[in-house]
């Protein structure tokens, strides 16, 4: 077998999908071991097995994505054979076809081997929490540095997180120009971090992540606190001045208090008015983009406030209309359902805006849905069995993603509150061109 040594300060560099790739020599013996865990029934569309396996190897250049779902794609390809993957036996597998990871101290002493590699890494990983400061370069004329690099009288950048070092605060943007990326030496490795903001409520840090997409969800989350920080009064004035505060405060009372409705409110209103790409990266462009914000705040501010208290009424509607569904087994548990996905504790501020637009009508869907099932259960149970497949597809493309959400899946799944409202609400029509068919084929192009 294949084994591969891992310093533990490196251990968050390890990119798992392209170590179940293993080494040129074996990938082929591997495939063809895979295709042989298959049902007979998808088996023999693939033979002889060692030449399929030999011709993937050939086609497909290894790649930071799951060997699994790289190999059900080809087969679709080559065969037009939709291949589940938990129709794939990993437990099967030979040991020796599976990577072996060995995790070391910086003297080369074992601290742990598995090929499970997720449960190694959540044994070791969180007794890896450096902090480092990284070394202040000379700046150049445009006060670009090495990382975001702060004098070393201001601190300087940490690298992950929970690091028990005394970080940086800063309230403004007085750190010099901000960089994506820097180098840190870790085990004798030159490796390449990713810089952020970090929201700390009531000031910033900059902190160094292994991955881009850790610090780029961080970073607009800093960034949008500065813009709270540098505009202070503006937000203290929202705070005391959202149209109708006290009534909406009372219908959110299902999802939180009037104070966390505020601050959902403020914060998606700070993204609107601030966070458009590109990001700033100096004090001048920071502080010319808040320049630009300051006067729009309070009609966006607004706009969000009349949008959600729109949500808030529709939601009480139905929680008066929703007991009826008692009788309606299947249609209730598809209404709680889609009613948890749409409506999240958190929902003002996670849901784009201008997904949180079309909630209104999503809702008011789902009262007239109930409407129409008292008089004629059989349509709903039609319509129901329809959507049934799409749902299954959905769930298994989650499920493949093993925790990376892919735009596209995102978007099938807002495509998917339309097609309920063409289904069961039409007279609310849909602002896109929406089927059952046109659906099918969305989720075909994601899986192929």
């Amino acid at each position: 077998g294949i084994t591969l040594t891992v310093p533990l300060a490196l251990i968050n560099q390890v990119v798992a999908a392209r170590c179940e790739w293993l080494i040129p020599g074996i990938l082929a013996e591997k495939v063809a071991q895979l295709i042989k865990t298959l049902p007979q029934k998808l088996r023999r569309n693939l033979v002889p097995v060692p030449e399929f396996a030999a011709a993937f190897c050939r086609d497909v250049p290894p790649a930071n994505m799951p060997l699994l779902l790289t190999l059900a794609r080809y087969i679709r390809e080559q065969k037009q054979l939709d291949v589940p993957l938990d129709a794939f036996r990993l437990e099967q597998l030979p040991p020796h076809l599976l990577m072996n990871f060995h995790v070391v101290d910086e003297h080369g002493r074992q601290l742990g081997m598995s090929r499970n590699f997720s449960q190694l890494h959540g044994e070791l990983a969180p007794r890896f929490t450096p902090s480092l400061s990284l070394p202040q370069r000379e700046r150049g004329q445009s006060g670009a540095a090495h990382g975001v690099s702060p004098s070393p009288s201001r601190g300087g950048i940490r690298e992950g997180v929970g690091s028990e070092a005394k970080e940086q605060r800063y309230t403004a943007w007085s750190f010099g120009n901000f960089v994506e990326t820097c180098e840190v030496k870790r085990a004798g490795q030159t490796v390449t971090l990713f810089n952020a903001l970090v929201d700390e409520d009531d000031a910033v840090v900059l902190r160094a992540f292994d991955s881009r997409d850790a610090a780029q969800t961080a970073h607009r989350g800093g960034l949008r606190r500065l813009f709270m920080l540098l505009l202070k009064e503006q937000v203290k004035y929202l705070e005391k001045n959202l149209p109708d505060a006290q009534r909406l405060g009372m219908l959110f009372i299902p999802f939180g208090t009037q104070q966390e409705l505020q601050q959902q409110i403020l914060a998606i209103t700070f993204e609107r008015c601030c966070l458009s790409e590109p990001l700033p990266t100096n004090e001048a462009e920071f502080n010319a983009r808040g320049k630009e914000a300051k006067n729009r705040l309070q009609l966006i501010a607004q706009e969000l406030a009349k949008l959600v208290a729109k949500v808030l009424s529709e939601h009480q509607l139905l929680q008066k209309n929703l007991p009826h569904l008692k009788a309606h087994t299947q249609a209730n548990q598809d209404v709680r359902a889609q009613l948890d996905s749409l409506l999240g504790k958190r929902f003002v501020g996670d849901t784009p805006y201008e997904r949180l637009q079309h909630v209104p009508r999503y809702l008011k869907a789902i009262n007239l849905r109930i409407e129409k099932l008292r008089s004629n259960p059989a349509r709903d149970a039609q319509c129901m069995s329809q959507l049934q497949p799409l749902f299954q597809a959905m769930q298994k493309l989650r499920q493949a993603q093993q925790g990376n959400a892919d735009p596209r899946v995102t978007e099938c799944a807002w495509m998917m509150q339309e097609l309920r409202v063409s289904l069961f609400a039409q007279e609310l029509k849909t602002p896109v061109i929406v089927s059952l068919k046109r659906l099918e084929k969305m989720l075909e192009g994601i899986r192929s």
